[in-house]
């Protein structure tokens, strides 16, 4: 059963540490993303978003706000994707417009970029929830390198039992 999301969701600092907890894999060097070419690969954040382009790796869905931990300057992404998605979504929360995007970005054909008004820190957790099976999703971990999930449905449903519980389901 796919979760549905009536409201923006709030995400207390305790479930910020389970969702950002260690991933299956960390990337550590730039040149490994380049192994992604061949999977459906989702990127949350500018710096990894930046990184497949620079790889020539169009993902099937980046979200990015235009910020980084360092305040980098975050290189032009040059506008090869088929559709681009502006939303809100504030710190620290998933809302309903960032939400409906993702879920939009899965059920279109080919490759999608949302841009986020506020932070896309908490992306990834709709971007595993709805992806397919089989799915990279990857996403900066600020001074250690690059997480990756494959998603599954174990990894899903870890995820979704955590969305439950804080939404007190």
């Amino acid at each position: 059963m796919q979760l549905k999301l009536d409201k923006d969701v709030v995400i207390s600092d305790e479930y910020r540490e389970i969702f950002s907890r260690a991933p299956d894999v960390l990337i550590t060097k730039e040149s490994q993303i380049e192994f992604f070419a061949s999977k459906i690969l989702i990127t949350v954040g500018d710096v990894v978003t930046a990184t497949a382009i620079r790889y020539k790796i169009l993902p099937k869905l980046s979200i990015v706000d235009f910020k980084t931990k360092r305040n980098e300057q975050i290189p032009n992404l040059p506008g090869r994707w088929d559709r681009k998605v502006s939303v809100k979504n504030a710190p620290g929360v998933i809302s309903v417009e960032l939400w409906t995007a993702i879920e939009g970005a899965y059920k279109s054909k080919g490759n999608t970029l949302i841009e986020v008004d506020g932070e896309e820190d908490l992306a990834s957790i709709p971007a595993i929830l709805m992806a397919p099976d089989g799915a990279i999703v990857i996403y900066g971990v600020p001074d250690k390198g690059i997480a990756v999930y494959e998603v599954g449905e174990t990894l899903r449903q870890l995820v979704n039992k955590n969305m439950e519980k804080l939404r007190g389901m």
